[in-house]
């Protein structure tokens, strides 16, 4: 994998933290923000639950939660489920940090690989994790509602990028 290029970040991948059940308030608020077809406060805490999930937050310079990220590890196979940054909160590095705790949390957890879908039309989440090494492998129609939308399965292989450093 190419390395990220250097830029100024608001946030370290230290300063990425687990997310608990007291944050929910504001991560439903920013859902609700940020996506036309947004979780419930239920569905969030139905995966908590789960003990394949992997969940992310981070906080802004008020100390406020100002982002999050969902992941699901099953086997060696990972899924990014969701990330969102309050809209004040964007172009900061809350986005790359947020993703890159998740990628070491996957590397340091044996996944060989780890898939997304994003909508087509999202070019910053497109842009972000394309940067971060992800590929499209494939186009899945009609997969959003509200508005219905294409969504692009997007895949890093973290089994050949360990292979290329070895």
């Amino acid at each position: 994998m190419a390395a990220w290029p250097k830029r100024r970040c608001d946030i370290a991948r230290a300063s990425a933290r687990p997310l608990v059940s007291d944050d929910l308030e504001r991560v439903v608020a920013i859902e609700r923000a940020a996506f036309t077809d947004p979780w419930s406060r239920k569905a969030f805490l139905d995966l908590l639950a789960q003990p394949h999930i992997r969940a992310f937050a981070a906080d802004g310079p008020n100390g406020l939660l100002a982002g999050y990220a969902l992941a699901s590890l099953v086997a060696d196979q990972g899924e990014i489920l969701n990330l969102a940054v309050d809209s004040e909160s964007r172009r900061r590095g809350l986005g790359h940090g947020l993703l890159a705790a998740m990628l070491d949390m996957f590397r340091r957890e044996g996944a060989a690989a780890v898939y997304l879908e994003v909508r087509q039309s999202n070019a910053a989440a497109l842009h972000l994790y394309q940067r971060a090494g992800f590929r499209p492998l494939s186009t899945r129609r009609a997969y959003y509602r509200n508005p219905t939308e294409n969504a692009v399965t997007m895949a890093l292989q973290l089994a050949l990028e360990a292979a290329e450093k070895g």
